[in-house]
């Protein structure tokens, strides 16, 4: 059996002239992609709660989360915060401490309640608001009594609380891309058409929401884009503006790097050492 790292039993050994190589071609690469970042304008970053446009000079922020968005958005976190606290302590007798922080929690929830009127939601809306609220409170009240909950009617509360938290995610969510498409349609106007058919987009998330995103879906149906990788870009596990920008020119470059090697566009778009590793594995099976 050879043994990692050697050939014909020779152990290979890196030489520094070789890292100084490598190191200059990371700086190399980052300068280059900087290059192509500014080339590659105008760019919309979709960060935290706003857009941001990126066009030359031009460095342009509006807000697209709306306070409706986030107090649906904090009531249904009442809800949600309710299973997550006891989540781990059910079917047992609950602690001082545990009863202690579903005695934070109820008030910080009852306040909440008390100041709803103020908000401005009427109707269907904002009865719906009082009656989650109304449930999570129940829930805690008759917890915090009897200091424990069965994981049955924890279990129940969830699914008996999902339809109306459902609607509000519904509301919230047309609410911001209602403030998403009026920006977009302001900056397609100011823009015009050749730097408009020019545009890159690059939406900021998490790992979770990766998957059919709020913000990729609307670009993507703007741009007519089936794939991320054109035009549309996701940055996920990063926060910073300048890792969205960098990610944008990444994409175009190694698109480029593809095209000119391979012939293939999407080449890059996938790990390089994929198809190594399948044949490998194929004639190494793991732990064979």
């Amino acid at each position: 059996m050879e043994i990692p790292g050697t050939t014909e039993g020779v152990k290979i050994k890196m030489q520094p002239q070789f890292q100084e190589v490598n190191d200059k071609f990371r700086r190399i690469y980052a300068e280059t992609r900087t290059r192509t970042i500014k080339k590659s304008q105008p760019i919309i970053v979709a960060i935290d709660e706003k857009l941001v446009l990126h066009d030359g000079p031009r460095h342009e922020s509006t807000q697209v989360i709306t306070d409706k968005f986030t107090l649906l958005k904090s009531i249904d976190h009442i809800v949600l915060a309710t299973f997550v606290i006891l989540e781990l302590d059910t079917d047992q007798m609950l602690g001082d401490v545990k009863l202690q922080q579903l005695h934070d929690f109820e008030s910080a929830a009852g306040k909440a309640l008390a100041s709803l009127d103020k908000c401005g939601l009427k109707g269907e809306v904002l009865e719906r608001q009082k009656q989650l609220i109304d449930m999570a409170l129940t829930l805690l009240h008759t917890t915090i009594k009897e200091k424990r909950i069965s994981s049955d009617v924890l279990n129940d509360y969830c699914r008996n609380s999902r339809k109306m938290v459902m609607q509000n995610v519904d509301e919230a969510i047309a609410d911001q891309l209602l403030a998403v498409n009026t920006q977009v349609k302001q900056w397609r106007k100011e823009l015009g058409p050749e730097k408009w058919d020019a545009l890159n987009v690059v939406i900021v998330s998490g790992h979770m929401p990766r998957e059919r995103n709020s913000n990729m879906q609307y670009f993507a149906k703007l741009f007519k884009q089936k794939r991320e990788g054109l035009r549309l870009f996701y940055c996920e596990g990063l926060s910073e503006e300048s890792d969205a920008l960098n990610l944008v020119g990444t994409h175009i470059l190694d698109r480029k790097i593809a095209v000119a090697f391979f012939k293939d566009e999407w080449r890059m778009h996938r790990d390089l050492l994929g198809d190594g590793a399948a044949k490998y594995l194929s004639e190494h099976p793991p732990l064979k």
